[in-house]
C-alpha cells in the first residue's frame, strides 16, 4: 500500500471511530460506516477497512497485507472418482455442496 492509500485509510479509521463515539444510536450504525468509509477507493483499502472493523484493537496492517485477496473465486480441483458430489442450490446466492465417499452400494446401483 502506498503512502497516499495508507493516509486515506488511516483517516477513514479515525473518522469512523469518531462517528461511533459521537453518534451512538443503533440507527446511526450504518450511516457511520458509510460516512466513515466514503473516501476509500481501492480494493486494498477496503480489505484493510473490513479487517479493522472486525477487530480495531488488534488490527495489524502487515498481517492483513499478507492475507490473500478474495476478489477472484477459488478454484476447486475435481474430486476423485471415489467421491460423489451432491449440489443443492438454495436461492440465487447460496450453493450447498456435499461431498460423500462412494460406498459399494453406490457402485451396485449403477449396474
Amino acid at each position: 500500500m502506498d503512502a497516499d492509500e495508507r493516509d486515506i485509510l488511516q483517516k477513514a479509521f479515525a473518522k469512523t471511530k469518531k462517528l461511533f463515539q459521537t453518534k451512538k444510536q443503533a440507527e446511526d450504525w450504518a450511516h457511520n460506516l458509510i460516512e466513515g468509509s466514503n473516501a476509500l477507493k481501492t480494493p486494498l483499502q477496503w480489505k484493510h477497512y473490513y479487517a479493522w472493523l472486525a477487530n480495531p484493537r488488534k488490527y495489524n496492517e502487515q498481517y492483513i497485507a499478507e492475507m490473500p485477496d478474495c476478489t477472484e473465486p477459488a478454484l476447486i480441483k475435481p474430486y476423485d472418482s471415489c467421491m460423489r458430489v451432491e449440489t443443492t442450490q438454495n436461492g440465487p446466492y447460496e450453493t450447498i455442496i456435499n461431498v460423500v465417499h462412494r460406498t459399494d452400494d453406490d457402485e451396485k446401483s449403477k449396474v
